[in-house]
């Protein structure tokens, strides 16, 4: 009986001893070290309160949760994977200082089940902490406020280019109606005066300043056109669109003489309102 009640008093203070949350007394530069089981996790409470949530280094493998104006973090693994041994998180904290803390993937029975952080020695006084603290909550309020501008910015930015891309293609869809009612295509010709003219002009149109001359044969030769201009016989300027085979001709006018090689093709324009290039 002597023998077996000193065992019970070792069991009950070890199982005392095992019921209370580890102390660690925090020094300036020292990383806290703490042992989290896979199954079970690691409250850590330290001397001040977060101001962001903690960064996690393997956050993939590692559940970290803390919520900011609290002091206390929650600590998991969550997977035996082996590239999830361990881990770094850091805090931050409203007393100006980082918390450097490695996570190591422990068994069941060495799991710490809490943890709590002690502040070290007193670098600054009560005053000077405080005002510390009261920079370090404003810096942090004043990131949060440039954050909210910079969001509304954006939001601003991308509606203001929606809109815009809005207008133009608002403003090219009314060009282009418009220019639908300036195009002419109520010309006349002939086939030339030679048999290798027949065939000659596939398609001739104006859109009230320019006039616009398909070959059926693109390839045929250089072309030139021969009109009146105040009664005068005058060479019309043109220019050919490669891209898409056309002769583009500057101004309209009622009638004008088309010559390609030896073909000559007379062509008129029905409504003949014009009195020259315009």
């Amino acid at each position: 009986m002597k023998t077996v009640l000193p065992v019970l008093l070792l069991a009950m203070t070890a199982s005392t001893q095992a019921a209370i949350c580890e102390r660690v007394q925090y020094k300036p530069n020292k990383i806290i070290e703490i042992q989290s089981a896979l199954t079970m996790g690691t409250r850590l409470q330290l001397p001040a309160n977060l101001i962001s949530k903690p960064f996690t280094s393997n956050n993939q493998l590692w559940d970290v949760e803390g919520a900011i104006g609290t002091n206390q973090i929650v600590i998991k693994p969550n997977s035996d994977n082996d590239n999830g041994k361990q881990t770094m998180i850091f805090a931050y904290t409203d007393d100006g200082i980082a918390y450097d803390i490695t996570a190591i993937r422990t068994t069941p029975k060495n799991n710490q089940p809490c943890v709590v952080v002690n502040a070290g020695g007193q670098m600054f006084t009560p005053e000077a902490s405080a005002q510390l603290a009261g920079f370090v909550a404003r810096s942090y309020q004043q990131a949060g406020g440039l954050d909210a501008q910079v969001a509304t910015l954006r939001k601003q930015l991308v509606t203001a280019n929606r809109n815009n891309d809005v207008a133009k293609q608002r403003a090219v869809r009314d060009a282009l109606r418009k220019y639908r009612y300036h195009i002419y295509t109520r010309y006349d010709w002939n086939d030339g005066k030679a048999f290798v003219g027949n065939n000659t002009v596939a398609d001739v149109y104006d859109d009230g300043r320019f006039t616009y001359i398909r070959l059926a044969n693109p390839n045929r030769g250089v072309l030139s056109v021969e009109t009146q201009i105040g009664g005068k016989n005058a060479i019309a300027p043109s220019k050919y669109d490669d891209a898409y085979g056309m002769y583009r001709i500057t101004g309209i006018y009622p009638a004008f003489t088309l010559r390609v090689d030896d073909v000559e093709v007379t062509i008129s324009r029905r409504d003949n309102a014009t009195q020259g290039a315009s």
